[in-house]
């Protein structure tokens, strides 16, 4: 359940989704209703693949269901060359699909990725109140003469999960050694800040402890991740030379190549550092030509 405090920060997010994703538990009836391997791939896609690799695993599922719907074009007896070729293309991209973790956690991993980012926000927000909390305790420290008060709320250093509900549970700590609490409502904050702060932060933490075995496989999982992503593009980029040669004079279908072939871009944070992937996706050939 999303606490008071929770709703809050979503509402100054203003994230208009239901609140019960927005604290996302991986061990709910969301996850805890599908198998024990779909929920291990939800977590190695959530902790592992970026949005740009979700983004072209969406469309390796896209290209497997245009192709499948074609099969009958690229069957003949006895085979072509173009049949044999188109098989083995194919059969690269399923291998791909497979090994990110199969077209059902492909799927919802996307809405992970969604989910991680309202977390970010939320993290984010956090951060906002504590500095309000901050400002409280700073007038409150000059309005009793006691300078030391504000020593005991110093920000953290950083915006990471760790420094920011540390902070929030030293805060409440604080808050009532010091019986601030009514100090604070007298400022605006709510009269049992302390005791939010602290729920605030073990909701968090509960979230990234789901993901824990996930973000532990990090380090070995990353650099497969990468090299499945260029076969699955690799695959794409030969499908994507047949269907422009042997779909040249349909336009219809060579636009619904288009669009199923087409990976989204997606906006680069500026405080990302996330190296650019060596391999671009594949351009579809120009079929006005």
């Amino acid at each position: 359940m999303v606490n008071k405090f929770s709703l809050r920060l979503i509402e100054k997010t203003q994230v208009l989704r239901p609140a019960s994703l927005c604290l996302v538990s991986l061990s709910d009836n969301t996850v805890t209703q599908n198998s024990s391997q779909l929920a291990h791939a939800l977590l190695r896609i959530s902790a592992i693949m970026n949005r740009r690799q979700i983004n072209q695993a969406q469309s390796f599922l896209r290209v497997s269901e245009f192709t499948e719907k074609r099969l009958a074009d690229f069957t003949h007896e006895p085979p072509t060359p173009v049949d044999a070729k188109f098989a083995s293309a194919r059969a690269r991209l399923e291998t791909a699909i497979k090994d990110l973790g199969g077209k059902q956690a492909i799927q919802a991993g996307d809405d992970y990725a969604e989910e991680t980012e309202i977390q970010r926000q939320l993290i984010d927000k956090l951060h906002d109140e504590l500095a309000d909390v901050r400002e409280a305790a700073e007038a409150i420290s000059k309005e009793i003469a006691d300078p030391s008060l504000i020593k005991r709320f110093r920000m953290p250093r950083s915006n990471g999960l760790d420094a920011i509900t540390g902070k929030a549970r030293a805060f409440a700590k604080a808050i009532r050694e010091l019986s601030l609490n009514d100090e604070l409502a007298a400022h605006g904050h709510p009269a049992d800040t302390a005791t939010q702060l602290e729920t605030l932060a073990n909701d968090l933490d509960g979230q990234e402890g789901e993901q824990g075995t996930a973000l532990g496989e990090r380090v070995g999982a990353t650099a497969s991740i990468p090299t499945v992503i260029r076969a699955g593009l690799a695959a794409i980029k030969t499908l994507d030379v047949i269907i422009g040669r042997i779909y040249k004079t349909d336009p219809a279908t060579l636009a619904a190549w288009d669009t199923a072939s087409h990976i989204q871009r997606t906006p680069r944070r500026k405080d990302e550092g996330e190296k650019v992937a060596e391999n671009e996706p594949p351009t579809p050939p120009d079929h006005t030509a």
